[in-house]
């Protein structure tokens, strides 16, 4: 019984090699029409783009470092101002007269230091006749360094006033516009209260959030462009920051402008193209576990199996550009069947 199974069993496998051998043959000798296109016309340039915007390097709200009264607020909004120009003034009567008041307890104290100053002089020169004791020379010692000491506060008081009294007028800390008015003529302000808005209109940069293939392909990229309403502008890459966005699982680039630069707050997109082109992966057909494409070798079809390519994604042909490529007929095709090539379609 067993040898009659075994009989059959070899009789069935023999019976389907001998019919895929005949379907095969079957295949080969059934021609398919197909079209073809020269490979060069179906590369494609690998160009990228990522929603960007244009970010201002400072856009600060300058504030007040003194309490004063506002007596002055020679600017508005739209106005163009250079580093150092005034902002705003501050009634300065009462931080002036704290000055002036620290100075002349400066002048009392050094006063004082150089009369200690004197007695130690007189002190030492009575030891050596042993006029005086040892511990009244220690006290005219002890009272020159307290005299000292009280000096150095009263020119940190000095250099404190006149900090404040700087703090009188506000200025500009770069070229700016002014964006904000933020108190009036007359407001009482506090230390820390914001008095206008700047937007520094120079050293602009723009802010892009990338996936890691983005940021491959980025980096290899000879030519950045940032595209909006304003016109194209050529960049180039700063800095990736070293953090991934946990949502969305992206990183920052961050981008500075080659020339001319676009307006803060700009948006747009950051636009990139690679010198390599690839071939669309809908012309990619499998054959025994292989990627690869038809292309016509005489009348017939030849497969060309692509080791890297990989299922529905773009990839490099090393062919010559002028190699027929098959594009209509290709999913029934097998290697080295026998093909007639139909004309081209006709375009819209």
């Amino acid at each position: 019984c067993n040898r009659s199974m075994n009989i059959s069993v070899s009789s069935l496998l023999k019976l389907g090699l001998l019919g895929g051998m005949f379907w095969i043959s079957a295949t080969l000798a059934a021609t398919v029409s197909v079209r073809t296109l020269p490979l060069g016309e179906l590369l494609d340039e690998q160009q990228f783009s990522a929603p960007a915007t244009v970010m201002s390097r400072n856009q600060p709200q300058v504030a007040a470092e003194i309490d004063a009264r506002v007596i002055a607020l020679p600017i508005e909004v739209g106005d163009r101002v250079s580093a150092d120009a005034t902002l705003a003034r501050l009634d300065c009567r009462s931080h002036e007269s704290r000055l002036a008041v620290a100075r002349a307890e400066l002048r009392v104290t050094l006063a004082q230091m150089n009369y200690a100053r004197g007695q130690l002089t007189r002190a030492r020169n009575l030891k050596k006749n042993n006029s005086i004791s040892d511990e009244l020379l220690d006290q005219r010692r002890t009272d020159l360094e307290t005299r000292q000491a009280e000096a150095d506060a009263r020119r940190e008081a000095v250099n404190q006033a006149a900090i404040d009294v700087g703090h009188c007028e506000i200025r500009a800390p770069f070229d700016a516009v002014v964006t904000e008015r933020l108190v009036s003529v007359g407001t009482f302000v506090s230390r820390g209260t914001a008095i206008a808005g700047l937007l520094e209109m120079v050293g602009q940069e723009i802010s892009a959030s990338l996936r890691q293939n983005e940021i491959t392909r980025l980096q290899e990229a000879e030519e950045l462009v940032f595209e909006a309403a304003s016109g194209r502008f050529p960049v180039r890459l700063r800095a990736l920051l070293p953090a991934l966005d946990t949502l969305a699982r992206t990183r920052e680039a961050r981008l500075t402008f080659v020339n001319e630069a676009a307006l803060p707050g700009t948006a747009g997109r950051l636009v990139w193209q690679l010198d390599r082109q690839l071939l669309p992966a809908d012309y990619l057909v499998r054959r025994d576990d292989r990627l690869g494409v038809f292309v016509l070798n005489g009348e017939r079809a030849q497969f060309i199996a692509i080791p890297h390519a990989l299922e529905g994604q773009p990839c490099e042909v090393d062919l010559p550009s002028d190699t027929r490529l098959i594009t209509d007929g290709r999913q029934s095709l097998v290697d080295g069947q026998e093909v007639t090539v139909s004309p081209p379609r006709e375009q819209p």
